[in-house]
């Protein structure tokens, strides 16, 4: 990471970290590895992320390891996909968005702070949204980046009816009881040290479950090998990941 990326200034990064989403215009050579969200065939994937991390971004659609597991289990372990349903989803990564917008059955709107290509430009902690207004909220590796991470759980449960879910994915570590949190006074640069990245303000242990129900949301953990075989994360490049499926109870 450059000196620029923990410089404080959050746009920018988030700008350079969507440049990271966009496929490879480049031809790809099949290979044994296939991306499940786009079926890309590569014999290797691209560096992704801030750090660059190796083999892991589809050339195709710009997919990374998270969201091809989310993929995964939405398409094959849920029926949400087939529901008629209010669909909201935070930080929208190209890769999902595009298979997701325009689906006859949904009514799918995206929220950011600062992507422009976000129906909605808001901070997840005052949602401009009233209540009930979802059935479904996706979330993928957001709430470690707000200061607040109570009220924007406090704020997704707000926004989805009574018996709404919702697929959360964070950095997660189970051997980890609670949740490490930066300073409040720690600089984007000293963000970097703790957590890899200079606007995560933590990473999630198992009181992640506690949250989610202070919030007012009930929720399952599902470990990518507990749903895969060894094969099937190796075929799509699948690394150890977690997802968070929540529900808001009906009464």
């Amino acid at each position: 990471m450059s000196g620029d990326d923990a410089s404080g200034d959050e746009a920018a990064v988030y700008a350079r970290e969507r440049r990271h989403f966009q496929p490879d215009p480049r031809p790809v050579a099949p290979g044994m590895l296939e991306c499940p969200i786009c079926g890309t065939s590569a014999g290797r994937f691209l560096p992704f992320g801030l750090s660059g991390r190796r083999n892991a971004r589809c050339p195709g659609c710009g997919s990374a390891e998270r969201h091809r597991f989310l993929w995964l289990y939405l398409a094959t372990r849920t029926r949400l996909l087939a529901r008629r349903l209010r669909v909201l989803h935070t930080a929208p990564e190209p890769c999902l968005a595009a298979k997701l917008r325009g689906r006859p059955n949904w009514r799918y709107v995206t929220v950011d702070r600062f992507d422009p290509a976000a129906d909605r430009r808001a901070d997840l902690t005052a949602l401009p949204f009233p209540d009930g207004a979802f059935d479904l909220v996706l979330s993928s590796h957001v709430l470690e980046h707000i200061r607040d991470d109570r009220q924007a759980m406090a704020e997704l449960a707000r926004v989805l009816r009574p018996g709404g879910e919702a697929l959360l994915a964070v950095p997660f570590d189970p051997d980890t009881a609670r949740s490490p949190e930066a300073p409040a006074e720690a600089t984007p640069a000293e963000r970097q040290a703790l957590f890899g990245h200079p606007w995560h303000f933590r990473f999630y242990g198992r009181d992640l479950v506690d949250r989610l129900a202070a919030a007012g949301l009930t929720a399952c953990r599902i470990d990518s090998p507990a749903m895969l075989t060894p094969q099937a994360r190796r075929h799509f490049r699948i690394n150890r990941n977690y997802l968070f499926h929540a529900r808001k109870p009906s009464g």
